[in-house]
C-alpha cells in the first residue's frame, strides 16, 4: 500500500490517470442515478394519478364517474364528471378536498387561471357549479395539469367506482405498457456506454502500471501484493468519483424535471432516486472499476515475463452476436405471449446482450482492418496504425467501444421513430376535421338546441349483425350525417351507403343499457361509401322506421370562429358524454410523439458524449502507455505529424468498420422492439428510413474529435522519456 501511495505521490502520470478515473467515474455515478430515477419519476406521476385508476373496476360503486378528455387552445384537459349514486361518506384521494356534490366543482390551479381569463361561453360554461375548491399538487400529474372534477346529480354514462382514491398507480400501464418498454430500453442502452467509459477510465496507463508491477513481481512480490497496489491505486480515484457523482446527481435531477413528457414538466422530487439504489450505485462503481483494473492483471501475477505480449483475439467473438440476437428474439416471442412485471425482462437481457457482444466482437473486426491495412499500406502512418490494430486488437479498439454503442443506440432509435408515428395515438379520420362528435349521449338535446345555433346532426350507432361478425354502422338523415361524416356522398330516397353488401338483417345498437334492435327490409339499395374510418356503413332512418328519434350520437360541424363555444355547449348540456374530436385527438398523440422524439434526441446526444467521452479517455491512454515507444520513435526522427496522423487512424479505422457491423444490429434490434409494440397496441407499420445509417456518419465524426484529444499528450513526449525510461 505504501508503494501505491508513493507512486501516486510522485509520478505525474499516475496522478492525471486518477485524475481521469475519478472524473469517468463521476459522470457515469451520476448517469446511471438519473437513469435508475427516471422509473421512479414516472412511478411518482403514477401514484398521484391512482385516484383515476379505480374507475370502472367494479360492477357496483358508491359513485358513477364519466372519464374524458377535453381540450383549448392547444392544451389537454382531463375530465370527470361524477355523482354519487350510494348515501354515505365519499372517501377521495389526497389533494382532493372532497366529493364534489350535485352542482359542484373542483379545478386545478392552472385550470382556474385559464378559466378565469377566459369568456365564459368559451370554456367556463363546460365546468357549471359553484367552485368550492382548488386540487392539490397529490392529485396532479404534473404542475400545471388542467383537471377538472364536476359533480352532478346523476351520469348514466358513467362507469362505477368505490371511490374517489383508486389504488396503486403503475406508469407500466400507460399506453398499453410502450412507454414502460421505452424507458427499460433507455436504461439498458445508455447504462452500457457508461460501462465502457468506466471500464476506459479504470484501463487508463494500464501497460505502464502492468510493466512496473511485473518487475515488482519478479524482484518478490507477492501476487496479494500486487492486486493490493492495484487497487489501491485505482480505488482512490473510483471512491471520489463515486462521491462527486452522487453529489451531482441531485442538482441534476432539477434540471431534468424542467424536460416536458406527456404535456408537463416535473415535480422537483420526482427524479430522486431512492436512498438504498444511491448507496448501491456508490458502492459498486468504485467496485467495478477497482475489479476490472484487477482482472488485468492476470498475466502480470501468473506470467510476469509476458506482460508486454500482445493480446490475441479469436473469431469466435462473433458468434456472440448471433447468440445475443437469438437471446433477444426469444424474448420478444416470450414476451407477445407473456405478461406481468416480467414480460419485458428476456427482451431487455437479449437487448443488453447484443450490446455487449459488439463490444466482445469489435477486437476481432480491428484485428482483420489491421491485417488488411498492413497489406495494402501507402503511407508511413498507415503502417503505423495497421500494426498496432493487427498487434494489440483489444487495446486498439477500447477507445471505439463508447462510439460503437452509441452507433447501435442511433440505429435502433432511427429504426424504431418512424414506425413509433404510426402506432401512437393517431388523428381520427372517421369525422370530417370541422366536426365534433359526442358519443354515449342519453340525454335530451332540447339544452343543447337552445346553447348552440350550430347545425345539430342526430345519429344512432350500433352493428349489423351475422353470426359473431358485426359491421359497425350509424343510422341517420344521410344529408344530415353528410354534414359530419368522411366519404359520404348522398342521393334522393332512403339507401344503405357502404363498400358492399351488408352481411345480415338485423341491426342492434350499441351500449350496455337500453340495447334497441331492428331490422331491415329484405330489399334495400346499396349505394357506395369511402369512408376511412371506424364507421364501416350508414343507413338511413327511412329503412328502419321503429328507430325513428332515438339518439346516442350528436355532431355538430363547426367553424373556427365558433369551435370552442360549440365544444363548450355540448359538454356543458350533455355532460359525461365523450368527445370525438380530430384536433383533441391530434394533440394527444402529437404529445405522446414530441416525448418521444424528445427522448430520442436526449438520449442519442448522451450516448453520442458517453462514446466520445470514452474513445478520448481511452485514446489519452494509449498514449501515455506508449510513451517509451512514442519516445524511441521520436529519437528516431519519426515526425510528430506521422505519428498524429497514425494515431487518429487508430481510432478512425476499426470505428468505421465496427460502426457498420453496429447499425446492422441496431436496425435489427429496432425492428423487433417495434414488432413488439405493434402487438402491444395493435396496430402500427415498420417503414425503414435512409436515416437509420446517419449513426455511422455520426459515430465517425465523434470518433475524430476524440482522436484528436491525444495530439497534446504526444506533444508533451521527447526522446527523453526514451532515455528516461
Amino acid at each position: 500500500m505504501r508503494i501505491a501511495l508513493a507512486v501516486l505521490r510522485r509520478d505525474r502520470r499516475s496522478q492525471v490517470a486518477t485524475v481521469l478515473v475519478a472524473l469517468g467515474v463521476m459522470i457515469a455515478v451520476s448517469l446511471v442515478l438519473w437513469l435508475l430515477a427516471a422509473p421512479n419519476g414516472l412511478q411518482a406521476r403514477a401514484d398521484r394519478t391512482a385516484w383515476r385508476d379505480g374507475i370502472g373496476q367494479n360492477d357496483k360503486g358508491a359513485v358513477s364517474v364519466a372519464m374524458n378528455q377535453d381540450s383549448y387552445d392547444g392544451k389537454l384537459i382531463e375530465r370527470f364528471d361524477v355523482a354519487r349514486t350510494e348515501q354515505g361518506t365519499i372517501p377521495v384521494a389526497a389533494g382532493i378536498a372532497r366529493f364534489p356534490e350535485a352542482g359542484e366543482v373542483l379545478l386545478s390551479p392552472a385550470l382556474a387561471d385559464l378559466v378565469r381569463d377566459t369568456p365564459p361561453e368559451k370554456l367556463g360554461n363546460r365546468f357549471p357549479g359553484t367552485r368550492i375548491a382548488e386540487l392539490g399538487p397529490d392529485a396532479l400529474k404534473f404542475p400545471g395539469e388542467l383537471v377538472a372534477i364536476i359533480g352532478h346529480e346523476k351520469v348514466d354514462n358513467g362507469y362505477p367506482a368505490a371511490d374517489l382514491r383508486g389504488g396503486a398507480g403503475s406508469y407500466r400501464d400507460d399506453y398499453h405498457g410502450m412507454l414502460y418498454l421505452l424507458t427499460r430500453v433507455g436504461l439498458v442502452v445508455l447504462v452500457v456506454p457508461c460501462l465502457v467509459l468506466v471500464a476506459s477510465a479504470a484501463r487508463l496507463t494500464a501497460a505502464k502500471r502492468e510493466r512496473r508491477l511485473a518487475a515488482l513481481r519478479l524482484a518478490g512480490a507477492s501476487p496479494r501484493q500486487v492486486v493490493v497496489m492495484t487497487a489501491v491505486e485505482t480505488a482512490i480515484g473510483a471512491v471520489v468519483g463515486s462521491v462527486l457523482g452522487v453529489v451531482l446527481a441531485r442538482p441534476f435531477s432539477h434540471v431534468t424535471a424542467e424536460v416536458p413528457w406527456e404535456g408537463g414538466t416535473w415535480y422537483p422530487g420526482d427524479f430522486v432516486p431512492e436512498p438504498a439504489v444511491v448507496a448501491a450505485v456508490a458502492v459498486l462503481a468504485p467496485l467495478l472499476v477497482v475489479g476490472a483494473a484487477i482482472m488485468g492483471l492476470r498475466r502480470v501475477v501468473n506470467q510476469p515475463l509476458a506482460a508486454e505480449a500482445k493480446r490475441k483475439v479469436r473469431s469466435w467473438r462473433l458468434l456472440t452476436i448471433a447468440g445475443a440476437l437469438g437471446v433477444f428474439f426469444l424474448g420478444i416471442m416470450y414476451a407477445q405471449e407473456a405478461s406481468g412485471d416480467g414480460q419485458f425482462t428476456v427482451v431487455l437481457l437479449g437487448l443488453g446482450a447484443v450490446a455487449l457482444a459488439l463490444v466482445l466482437a469489435g477486437p476481432v473486426l480491428t484485428a482483420w482492418v489491421g491485417r488488411f491495412f498492413v497489406g495494402r499500406w501507402r503511407r508511413p502512418s498507415t503502417l503505423l496504425a495497421g500494426r498496432r490494430l493487427a498487434g494489440d486488437p483489444v487495446a486498439a479498439f477500447r477507445g471505439s467501444a463508447g462510439v460503437v454503442i452509441a452507433v447501435f443506440t442511433g440505429s435502433m432509435a432511427l429504426t424504431m421513430l418512424p414506425g413509433l408515428e404510426s402506432q401512437v395515438p393517431y388523428r381520427d379520420s372517421t369525422w370530417l376535421e370541422n366536426a365534433i362528435v359526442a358519443e354515449q349521449v342519453t340525454h335530451d338535446i332540447t339544452p343543447l338546441r337552445l346553447a348552440t345555433s350550430g347545425p345539430i346532426v342526430t345519429m344512432l350507432d350500433g352493428t349489423i349483425r351475422s353470426g359473431d361478425y358485426g359491421t359497425y354502422v350509424v343510422v341517420g338523415e344521410c344529408a344530415e350525417v353528410a354534414k359530419v361524416l368522411t366519404g359520404l356522398h348522398c342521393q334522393e330516397g332512403p339507401a344503405v351507403y357502404s363498400p358492399g353488401p351488408l352481411q345480415g338483417n338485423e341491426f342492434k345498437s350499441s351500449g350496455g343499457k337500453d340495447v334497441l334492435t331492428a331490422q331491415l327490409p329484405a330489399q334495400y339499395e346499396t349505394r357506395p361509401f369511402e369512408g376511412s374510418g371506424r364507421v364501416s356503413a350508414v343507413i338511413d332512418r327511412d329503412l328502419l322506421p321503429s328507430l325513428a328519434g332515438e339518439v346516442s350520437m350528436v355532431g355538430v360541424p363547426t367553424t373556427p370562429e365558433n369551435r370552442d363555444a360549440v365544444h363548450t355547449a355540448l359538454l356543458g348540456t350533455l355532460p359525461g358524454v365523450r368527445l370525438v374530436d380530430g384536433e383533441q385527438r391530434g394533440l394527444f398523440g402529437d404529445t405522446l410523439m414530441a416525448d418521444l422524439q424528445r427522448a430520442t434526441i436526449i438520449g442519442l446526444s448522451i450516448a453520442a458524449v458517453l462514446g466520445g467521452i470514452g474513445a478520448a479517455v481511452a485514446a489519452a491512454g494509449s498514449v501515455i502507455d506508449r510513451r517509451r515507444t512514442f519516445g524511441a520513435l521520436i529519437a528516431a526522427g519519426t515526425p510528430i505529424r506521422v505519428l498524429a496522423h497514425a494515431l487518429r487512424r487508430e481510432v478512425m479505422l476499426p470505428v468505421f468498420a465496427v460502426t457498420i457491423a453496429a447499425c446492422g444490429a441496431g436496425i435489427v434490434v429496432g425492428l423487433g422492439l417495434l414488432t413488439l409494440a405493434r402487438g402491444l397496441v395493435g396496430h402500427g407499420e415498420m417503414p425503414i428510413t435512409p436515416w437509420v445509417i446517419a449513426p455511422v456518419g455520426v459515430g465517425v465524426v465523434v470518433a475524430l474529435v476524440a482522436a484528436l484529444a491525444c495530439g497534446p499528450v504526444l506533444r508533451g513526449i521527447s526522446p527523453r522519456d526514451y532515455a528516461a525510461e
